[in-house]
């Protein structure tokens, strides 16, 4: 069962009505959008306005992503396009033509892979060349990633998903074909632990896929189970955070490796696609009619200074030295408790022991924090003030 909690994604003004595929960021301020009929999208200003960008072409694009602030690559069904001025301008990698793309992932700034129906390639020298490798994928490729250059996962129709140990020359199966529906997310957040997320609908009803491994796909769990919703991406901040959009406009998020889930209240019915997060707060989701959202909050609500949970209550606020957080609830659940400061960087991380905590305020310079509490059951976050 899913908890439920307030809304706090805000819809960004955007003035397109094009179906967005995927979202990228580069740092807090800079990042695309890019969608159906040659739709690209721009923003320097983490979101306040975004502005279109020429893409050169009417296909669409349906996967972005950037190695850095000038040079980003998109890719439609059958076009590899390239920027090297920050989206100003795009042209056509005429060496990948009419390879029924559908993904574009970099490991670092030179290593890069384009995933296909049944083909890959690769580059090594920051997307100027690109090599096919000899070895076959799946078909229908909806979802890539690479955990290294030679350990690559592919994921696409009927949730058929292969993985790689040698950089794309072979492949093995490693979930096998299942159902109608699509693979379409996959993402690791070490070596070993990776997610994969999709759906499909058969027979009237819309079904989930969603699946954790800790072993590099050897064993899989499922902790969501089937709810229903067609599941379109997943996104972790940090080992223990992650984030899932889904076509009926829903957000999930877990703040516990993906053992447990919520559902946050996106505001939204419309299809949710793509999610990107800059920082441990701050994050954007893309979507159908050219719907983008932005959270500032993780994606939960807010407390003001001196409201909170009935089960959690902190103070003083504002604090000067130690700031009491007192759980007031008998359910011994283990619990987190994290400090950001405003721009979203982690100053302080602590599990709650006992029902009452003294957090060390004192060595936080003065201004406003939020303090995030962490459970199984979801996240509250509230602000508070150092002297």
């Amino acid at each position: 069962m899913l908890n439920t909690f307030s809304q706090n994604w805000i819809q960004q003004q955007t003035n397109s009505t094009a179906d967005l595929n995927s979202i990228f960021f580069v740092d807090p301020d800079l990042g695309w959008a890019v969608g159906s009929e040659g739709t690209i999208l721009k923003t320097t200003n983490g979101g306040d306005l975004w502005l279109p960008e020429p893409s050169g072409v009417t296909s669409d694009l349906l996967s972005v992503h950037f190695t850095d602030p000038l040079t980003g690559f998109a890719v439609s069904s059958h076009e590899l396009l390239k920027t090297t001025d920050g989206g100003e301008h795009w042209v056509v990698q005429d060496t990948v033509m009419n390879a029924w793309l559908s993904t574009v992932f970099f490991i670092g700034s030179d290593t890069g892979f384009v995933a296909g129906a049944g083909r890959i390639l690769k580059t090594t020298d920051h997307g100027n060349t690109w090599t096919k490798q000899s070895g076959f994928g799946c078909f229908g490729v909806k979802s890539f990633w690479a955990t290294d250059p030679e350990t690559l996962y592919m994921g696409g129709s009927d949730f058929l998903t292969m993985k790689s140990m040698d950089g794309g020359a072979h492949w093995d199966v490693l979930i096998p074909n299942l159902s109608y529906g699509n693979m379409e997310s996959i993402f690791f957040t070490d070596h070993n632990t990776g997610y994969f997320a999709g759906g499909g609908w058969a027979q009237g009803y819309t079904g989930s896929y969603f699946a954790k491994t800790t072993d590099g796909g050897v064993t899989m769990t499922y902790p969501l189970g089937n709810i229903g919703k067609w599941l379109s991406c997943v996104f972790f901040t940090d080992t223990h955070n992650g984030y899932i959009t889904a076509l009926d406009g829903s957000i999930l998020k877990t703040t516990d490796a993906g053992d447990h889930w919520v559902s946050l209240n996106s505001g939204v019915n419309s299809a949710l696609t793509s999610i990107c997060f800059t920082d441990s707060v701050t994050g954007y989701v893309a979507g159908k009619s050219g719907t983008i959202l932005k959270t500032t909050t993780g994606g939960v609500h807010v407390s003001g200074p001196d409201a909170l949970n009935k089960s959690i209550k902190i103070y003083p606020n504002p604090v000067s030295d130690v700031l009491m957080v007192e759980r007031n609830s008998e359910q011994q659940l283990r619990t987190y408790l994290e400090i950001y400061s405003v721009s979203g960087q982690l100053m302080l991380r602590e599990e709650m022991l006992t029902n009452k905590s003294f957090m060390d305020a004192g060595r936080l310079p003065g201004g406003p924090y939020i303090l995030k509490i962490i459970n199984s059951q979801g996240a509250e976050v509230v602000k508070f003030d150092k002297l």
